[in-house]
């Protein structure tokens, strides 16, 4: 500990001539000096530097990471008297006063320029790896292996400047964290004055990064016309799919911002697969076959043809569906299609073979009149409209302008 306190014995003192007796009575004393002005004389040189290595490590007791010393040049000027005149208690009382410390430290150095003042050499390195941590992030890849697509590998990251650090001491106010030192840096700090900081940095981070990116390539959709579908009726004949591209980025960036970039690697790692959808050419069928399927999904006759409440009733009613969907009976030409009072919204189709075909009571018509429609075709949906006692389908079948029994056609 006493290394660190600077004590220069400045004097000898020299004996003159005279007798062995005067000799042996003469005693030694030291002139205690702080920066060249005399505080005291003591017997013993130990006496004062005792003293100064216990202020020294109660101070370093205050900043435990510190290496402290006396600011205050301390010196001894011996001399030999017959007469001893110590005053040991001033002088320890006056190091106790006006002794201030100094804190063995390192100036941080910016391009030649004094930045700020940390307790050691090691957080300088700590300064660097912070300003580099700014810009970089921890998850990307690191290692030399291949860059997986949707991530990012780190190639390189400097400091584009020269940052530098000499040992000095200075006051324990001097000191700065590696915060503030990363801060002063970032900001252009050169002075304690904030006023006259540049507000541009020190120096530059520079990374360079790799980056694989995964890009979609959507599928063609080709079309192809097929007499084997009637007119209007398409088919799904391939299921399409997204191919799949990877391009390698290398970006530089200054300070967090893109100054270059570049491509390095395309490839194509998965093909597209083109959809191919079949279209109807076959023109749709106006005469019917002559064979008529069931007009509902399902259900009930819930009323046959013949003497009903004191009237005929032409047709057949069918209920109880759990699918509302109205089908044509049989391929034709939609001759009505719109609301009737009685009736409600009806359909009729002549079926170009003399047969005609009616669909009453409709919720929603999904044909107009001049469509041709095949066999099984939507015409709508069944509803209660016009007078309707529930939701039901009206369905009658005429042959030549004549009525006919529809059960004598369709079934269940």
């Amino acid at each position: 500990m006493w290394k660190k306190i600077m004590i220069t014995v400045l004097g000898v003192g020299t004996l003159g001539v005279g007798t062995v007796y005067a000799e042996q009575s003469m005693q030694t004393v030291y002139h205690v000096q702080m920066d060249g002005w005399e505080i005291g004389t003591v017997t013993e040189k130990a006496v004062v530097q005792d003293e100064l290595e216990s202020l020294v490590e109660q101070k370093e007791k205050e900043h435990e990471d510190w290496d402290m010393t006396v600011a205050e040049e301390i010196t001894f000027n011996p001399e030999r008297v017959f007469s001893v005149e110590a005053d040991e208690e001033k002088v320890l009382e006056r190091l106790q006063e006006d002794v201030s410390y100094a804190v063995e430290a390192v100036q941080v150095q910016v391009n030649g320029q004094s930045v700020s003042y940390l307790p050691e050499a090691g957080d300088v390195e700590t300064v660097i790896d912070t300003l580099k941590a700014e810009y970089v992030n921890e998850e990307h890849v690191s290692d030399d292996e291949e860059v997986p697509a949707g991530e990012t590998k780190l190639e390189n990251v400097y400091v584009n400047g020269v940052i530098d650090y000499a040992p000095v001491k200075v006051a324990p106010s001097s000191i700065h964290t590696v915060e503030e030192t990363v801060d002063r840096i970032q900001t252009g700090s050169m002075s304690e004055q904030v006023s006259l900081s540049s507000g541009e940095p020190l120096v530059d981070v520079i990374v360079t990064e790799q980056e694989r990116e995964a890009e979609m390539i959507a599928h063609k959709v080709e079309v192809r016309n097929t007499d084997a579908l009637y007119e209007g009726e398409t088919e799904i004949h391939q299921e399409g799919q997204d191919g799949k591209k990877e391009t390698l980025i290398q970006t530089v960036t200054e300070n967090g911002e893109t100054t270059e970039e570049e491509v390095l690697e395309e490839e194509v790692v998965e093909d597209p697969v083109t959809k191919v959808v079949l279209k109807g050419t076959r023109p749709s069928p106006s005469i019917g076959s002559g064979k008529f399927i069931w007009p509902a999904v399902g259900g009930t006759i819930t009323s046959k043809q013949g003497e009903r409440w004191g009237r005929y009733h032409k047709g057949i009613d069918i209920a109880g569906v759990s699918d509302l969907t109205i089908k044509a009976a049989d391929h034709g030409k939609v001759t009505e299609a719109g609301y009737q009072e009685s009736f409600g919204n009806k359909v009729v189709i002549d079926h170009g073979n003399g047969y005609e075909t009616l669909y009453a009571h409709l919720s929603s018509i999904d044909v107009q009149v001049g469509d041709t429609v095949k066999q099984g075709d939507k015409l709508g949906d069944m509803g209660t409209t016009g007078h309707s006692t529930g939701v039901h389908l009206h369905f009658e079948v005429h042959k030549d302008g004549g009525l006919e029994n529809p059960l004598s056609h369709v079934s269940q």
